[in-house]
């Protein structure tokens, strides 16, 4: 179990190291707006390929699954306010003039937290009886909603994030269906998605004249190998672990 716990810990590793020396060396400049999208994407990105991971490891175990995506849920969802609040936009957040944008993204995390609270709550109280998929849907549900109406200054920014909802919302669909290995591929993808949907990487593909489209596929290419190496680590899956 400790030799699993390293490779996947190494893995996961490797894979945030190379996306963000592609992002040190894409990116147009690096003042502080296009930095902030930087932390602003990753550390979401990461929560949704944990959710993956996680899926795929434990999805035998399902109240242990709940519980861990709960607690990761926690920990994404007061990481992202409290470094926006007083990292990002000091000294209030949002409620300091940063603007609609920021709204969006803290209403969407600060979502994230109390969902994770939520499930916190329910498992304890009702155990093994909890729905497993009605806070997917809620919080999926939601986050679409906002990106529907996030505004964009790229073509790319906006496919992409057109994309991570569309990823989203196929996730939410397997895990409504409880097909667990499938759910856990597609929102490794949509973490691959949403972090190259970013400000900095949208304004390399359009200054440079490149397909919006290609690039979210080439995401979506990395998103899928990433989903296999987790996959060719996680144990056999059974009929009952779909």
């Amino acid at each position: 179990m400790q030799s699993d716990v390293v490779k996947i810990g190494l893995f996961g590793a490797i894979q945030i190291i190379l996306a963000s020396t592609i992002w040190y060396f894409m990116v147009p400049n690096y003042e502080w707006h296009i930095v902030q999208q930087f932390y602003g994407h990753i550390g979401p990105a990461i929560f949704l390929v944990a959710l993956g991971a996680a899926a795929l490891f434990m999805r035998d175990n399902l109240y242990a699954l709940n519980m861990r995506e709960a607690q990761l849920a926690v920990i994404a969802g007061a990481a992202y306010v409290l470094a926006d609040t007083f990292i990002m936009h000091p000294p209030f957040g949002v409620f300091d003039g940063a603007g609609n944008a920021e709204q969006e993204h803290v209403s969407i995390m600060g979502l994230v937290f109390v969902l994770g609270v939520s499930g916190i709550v329910l498992l304890k109280r009702n155990g093994r009886a909890l729905p497993t998929s009605a806070h997917f849907v809620i919080g999926i549900a939601f986050a679409s909603m906002v990106f529907l109406n996030h505004h964009q200054h790229t073509v790319a920014g906006t496919i992409g994030h057109q994309a991570t909802i569309m990823a989203l919302g196929a996730a939410a669909l397997f895990r409504v269906l409880d097909k667990m290995t499938e759910y856990a591929i597609t929102i490794i993808v949509a973490g691959f998605i949403f972090f190259a949907s970013q400000m900095g990487f949208a304004m390399a593909i359009d200054m440079g004249g490149h397909s919006a489209g290609a690039w979210f596929a080439l995401w979506a290419s990395l998103g899928m190998a990433s989903a296999t190496g987790f996959v060719a680590m996680a144990p056999p899956i059974r009929e009952s672990g779909r």
